[in-house]
């Protein structure tokens, strides 16, 4: 099977699998109508789409390192979804966000529902509490996926404990990343290790190897996927703030300012204000993170970081990184395949700008 083959064949029996965690789910839902509507709604949630990515990241772990029981290996990559679930809910209410993957976020639905329904009380609690608990039965539930995968116990040990630090990981990069919109200062190290924790640890250095651990992969062989994930982990990220600075072409271009309201400050913007006049600088400061940015205002910070040159420094990074994760998985010893399905994940994921 081609690399491609591969990739589309592992998400669509990642996506059955998913559906039957939560057939299972919903057999042993306690029987009240009002558990079973969060954990309806929290299937809805999961089921609308998504690349499934870290799904599909667990599994060509597993395959990289010989692994061949395929059936256990996609139960347990339903796991990385539903901690996916987890951070995105979270992360959800924390930027208030309104919409997730086409649809109401968790938050915004049970605002609603309160709202629809006439319940007594303010709707606005009812919807960040009740997805607040959405995202926490999300993250037990990931703990269960992956304990009821069925490998060995020593493995499953090895895998769980890598979870559970994936999960802490990915909280103190957001620690960080909250930090950043808060403090006068933030350095281009900081913005990386941000990026680190966030991104490449949890998207895909973290199911990578849980998957190969799964098949009790040798440190070598863990060594090489780290060293291919991370990089190109951090080079992911990158291309995203391009695209949340400058919006999705494939969504119409630039008029999405979200991030720039949110006042991020990304490696593009700490690059820019180093090369910028002072009075350039205090329109990109002035303008990061005002709630009523105009779209006029917007444009003008995106030519200032334009003319800095902010942008090309940050793709060449990101090319950079790319090239060195690329390498790491040269005279591997992994499956020759799967390291090109890899490849081809990464190309898909970085092609986004």
């Amino acid at each position: 099977m081609e690399a491609r083959e591969l990739i589309a064949a592992e998400r669509a029996m990642v996506e059955g699998k998913i559906g039957e965690f939560f057939d299972h789910e919903s057999r042993l839902c306690l029987e009240d109508p009002l558990a079973r509507e969060l954990l309806d709604a929290l299937r809805e949630y999961t089921m609308r789409g998504g690349k499934r990515v870290r799904a599909v990241m667990l599994v060509l772990g597993y395959l990289a390192v010989g692994g061949r029981d395929m059936e256990r290996a996609r139960k347990a990559a339903v796991s990385m979804e539903l901690v996916q679930d987890m951070l995105l809910i979270h992360d959800d209410l924390m930027d208030r966000s309104p919409e997730r993957r086409g649809g109401r976020s968790l938050h915004e639905h049970f605002r609603a529902v309160h709202r629809e329904r006439g319940y007594r009380g303010d709707p606005e609690r009812f919807g960040y509490n009740m997805a607040l608990i959405g995202g926490d039965l999300a993250e037990s539930m990931a703990e269960k996926a992956l304990l009821a995968s069925g490998f060995p116990s020593r493995n499953l040990v090895k895998a769980m404990s890598l979870q559970a630090d994936m999960v802490r990981d990915t909280g103190y990069g957001q620690v960080l990343d909250l930090c950043s919109m808060e403090l006068p200062e933030w350095s281009e190290d900081q913005v990386l290790k941000v990026h680190h924790y966030k991104t490449a640890r949890y998207t895909f250095e973290g199911p990578l190897l849980i998957g190969a651990i799964l098949h009790g992969a040798p440190q070598r062989a863990l060594g090489a996927l780290s060293g291919f994930a991370v990089p190109i982990g951090i080079a992911f990220q990158l291309i995203d703030d391009i695209i949340g600075l400058f919006g999705d072409p494939k969504k119409g271009g630039a008029s999405d300012i979200s991030d720039i309201r949110e006042g991020k400050r990304t490696l593009l913007v700490i690059d820019a204000l180093k090369k910028v006049s002072e009075a350039d600088a205090s329109m990109v400061l002035n303008g990061l993170g005002d709630p009523d940015l105009t779209l006029a205002d917007a444009a003008r910070i995106r030519e200032i970081v334009v003319a800095s040159g902010a942008v090309e420094r940050s793709r060449a990074l990101a090319s950079e990184l790319t090239e060195r994760g690329d390498s790491s998985l040269d005279g591997s010893g992994l499956d020759p395949t799967v390291c090109e399905a890899l490849r081809v994940l990464a190309d898909e994921m970085l092609g986004r700008v």
